[in-house]
């Protein structure tokens, strides 16, 4: 980022944007600890606000209009808004969102911690398809309402029902403070 005294590059010249993942690692102490849907108070402006989004290189550029590297988008009660403003030593975290984990299982021996659904259908499937060549789970829940149902890997049998495996993923929801009255 150049100082707002540098004087204008001669025109022609060509300017080398950062990527997003370059912009991400430069600026990382400048977004500090936030993320996108944590909760967070700004001593400075004594108001809480919520990230609504981080964008960094050129997805900043789109967001604010000019070449800040990254910049961040929040809800507070004066509504959404975007800019590019440092965390400061005095601001704090007021809150962070739960975190989904997936964890895939075989009876009662766990086959690992995943971020996403997909990655722990991929482990399962891969070990379904060691076991028999060709074969290809669908994946039916317990409760359907509930998107933080277990599913369970079934396949395809002789009858064209399909029968269960054992393989289950677990939607695990990790709490981001101890909440007391949660073990009541």
């Amino acid at each position: 980022m150049e100082h707002p005294n540098t004087p204008p590059k001669p025109k022609g010249a060509v300017q080398a944007r950062l990527s997003a993942d370059e912009a991400r690692q430069v600026f990382a102490a400048e977004v500090g600890p936030r993320v996108i849907g944590g909760i967070y108070h700004t001593a400075y402006w004594d108001t809480v606000y919520r990230v609504a989004g981080i964008h960094y290189g050129p997805d900043a550029l789109a967001a604010i209009g000019w070449d800040a590297g990254w910049a961040i988008t929040i809800q507070d009660a004066q509504g959404v808004q975007t800019h590019c403003t440092a965390w400061e030593r005095d601001d704090t975290t007021v809150a962070l969102p739960e975190v989904t984990v997936y964890r895939p299982s075989h009876g009662a021996l766990p086959l690992g911690h995943y971020s996403t659904p997909e990655a722990a259908r991929a482990h399962v499937t891969d070990l379904l398809v060691r076991d028999e060549p060709g074969a290809l789970p669908v994946w039916l829940a317990d409760d359907l309402d509930d998107p933080l149902s277990p599913v369970e890997a079934h396949l395809f049998g002789r009858g064209g029902a399909p029968e269960p495996t054992g393989y289950v993923i677990t939607p695990l929801t990790i709490a981001d403070h101890y909440d007391p009255a949660a073990d009541e």
